[in-house]
């Protein structure tokens, strides 16, 4: 079967587009467990991140969760504690945003891993705090690799094979 290599990242792509689904929970008020947030209060909500499932998926590695909110001015996100993740500026960025700030992007990478196994699922919670009346957008999707070893697995070609036949002879 023929591969054109240079096909390879656009099929990356559309493989996290379409097989990796990402879900971003609705924001609850920290204090009240409601839905109604007011200027000055905090909120936290849920991305969940699942990879396709058998015969289709393959694992995922270096995965990041790009997280977005829409109007900052509306909203903003609060960084998780460093025992839970890293932040960072951008997706390649290695200095750690600190823990607790208030942002409108993150890049986050989970401490307990970088990879996501076929059929497995990941969640993280964030907060946010609420600065002013307004609607603003949380959007969160995934930068990852495929793993090569899924990619291009060592494989092998049939055995060559013959019967050895051993008879009883005459002493």
């Amino acid at each position: 079967m023929p591969i054109d290599l240079i096909d390879i990242p656009a099929a990356v792509a559309d493989y996290l587009d379409n097989q990796v689904r990402t879900v971003v929970s609705p924001v609850i008020g920290r204090q009240s467990s409601q839905g109604s947030l007011t200027p000055g209060q905090d909120g936290t909500f849920t991305v969940t991140v699942t990879n396709r499932g058998m015969p289709d998926g393959v694992r995922l590695s270096n995965v990041a969760y790009h997280v977005k909110i829409s109007d900052e001015a509306i909203a903003q996100l609060i960084l998780p504690d460093a025992a839970v993740a890293a932040c960072y500026d951008t997706l390649f960025a290695t200095t750690p945003l600190e823990p607790g700030s208030r942002r409108s992007a993150l890049f986050l990478r989970m401490l307990a891993g970088s990879t996501l196994d076929v059929g497995e699922s990941q969640s993280v919670q964030i907060d946010v705090h609420c600065q002013d009346e307004g609607d603003a957008k949380i959007t969160c999707h995934v930068h990852a690799d495929i793993d090569a070893s899924d990619l291009f697995p060592t494989s092998q070609n049939p055995n060559g094979e013959q019967t050895v036949s051993v008879i009883r002879g005459a002493l």
